[in-house]
């Protein structure tokens, strides 16, 4: 590594130590002024849009990790055009699949929201009077971080709404209604094994769900599991037709990610997205990006920490993003 290159990696991570708005800056300035070096990798066993040198994407993941004390983990999955009718291409863009602790367990946070969603319309997609029928609430049921519903005048949401702030919004209580309208957090667990996800699980309800204590296995999920469970509603119409339409279009018009994966992007991109944060500075972000001419590529980054007192530091994620997949 030449020194000014060397220079620059070292300012990256400091920068990223700090987490503020002037390590922002000096990310962007210092870094990201030029292409990256793999940009121009040569075609092979290459998938355009997805960074071709694993190793070094895994180094620079590992540098991140120890600048930060965050514990990251991230899959990148590249998906036929076909969306999962063409086994053959996607099997191919599966062996070339970046990935990086995937196995391992994180807290799931709110990316359960999508999980009950498409459930919810898998179930009653179909029945539109259920959709427009409000579903009264009290002051008992509303929970921190719940931006739309704790407002909310009356107490009522049609299914709907719920799924529009749960998903777009983050909102806690929203979640919740959800859950309760599914009979509660094991729904998310049997619907995540039967689409083969087997090592994510939903113990209990918003907020308790979000405590992320180090070796608690609750409300955990991983890398891996995440991927297959977006790109198979997502993409694979896992969940029925209508509810893969429905989750694309509440998570494409997500509202709550654009300090984490779109920090990480350069337009022109769509983005179909759900973040996640909880106690001990968890962040994460999961989804399916597309870009002009390349082919969907299904995106998870899972953070944890082992500490009480750790902030969420949304760069993780955006730096994670660049390094990945690049702007």
């Amino acid at each position: 590594m030449s020194a000014s290159r060397e220079s620059a990696s070292l300012s990256r991570r400091s920068l990223l130590a700090l987490g503020g708005a002037a390590g922002a800056a000096g990310i962007a300035s210092t870094v990201l002024s030029a292409p990256p070096a793999w940009a121009s990798a040569p075609p092979g066993n290459t998938v355009p849009g997805l960074r071709a040198d694993h190793g070094r994407a895994s180094d620079e993941l590992r540098a991140l990790e120890a600048a930060t004390s965050v514990t990251i983990g991230v899959v990148a999955l590249p998906v036929g055009r076909g969306g999962g009718a063409d086994r053959g291409a996607d099997r191919r863009a599966e062996r070339r699949a970046f990935r990086y602790r995937a196995a391992d367990l994180f807290p799931m946070c709110s990316l359960f929201k999508p999980l009950a969603a498409a459930a919810l319309v898998r179930a009653r997609g179909y029945d539109d009077a259920y959709w427009s029928t409000p579903i009264p609430f009290t002051d008992a049921d509303v929970v921190r971080d719940s931006i739309v519903l704790g407002t909310m005048r009356p107490q009522q949401a049609t299914p709907e709404q719920l799924a529009d702030a749960a998903i777009r919004y983050s909102d806690n209580t929203a979640g919740n209604l959800l859950l309760r309208e599914l009979g509660g957090p094991a729904a998310i667990t049997a619907f995540a094994t039967e689409l083969g996800a087997t090592h994510t699980r939903l113990d209990r309800w918003e907020p308790d769900l979000n405590e992320a204590r180090p070796g608690d296995v609750r409300d955990t999920t991983t890398p891996d599991d995440i991927a297959r469970l977006y790109s198979a509603l997502l993409l694979e119409d896992a969940a029925g037709v209508l509810a893969s339409s429905r989750l694309r279009e509440w998570m494409l018009r997500n509202t709550t990610s654009g300090a984490r994966m779109r920090a990480g992007l350069t337009a022109p991109y769509e983005l179909a997205d759900k973040t996640g944060g909880g106690e001990y500075g968890v962040v994460n972000d999961a989804g399916v990006l597309w870009r002009p001419g390349l082919d969907p590529i299904t995106l998870v980054i899972l953070t944890r920490t082992d500490r009480f007192d750790a902030v969420r530091n949304n760069q993780v994620v955006a730096e994670a993003t660049r390094i990945v997949v690049g702007r």
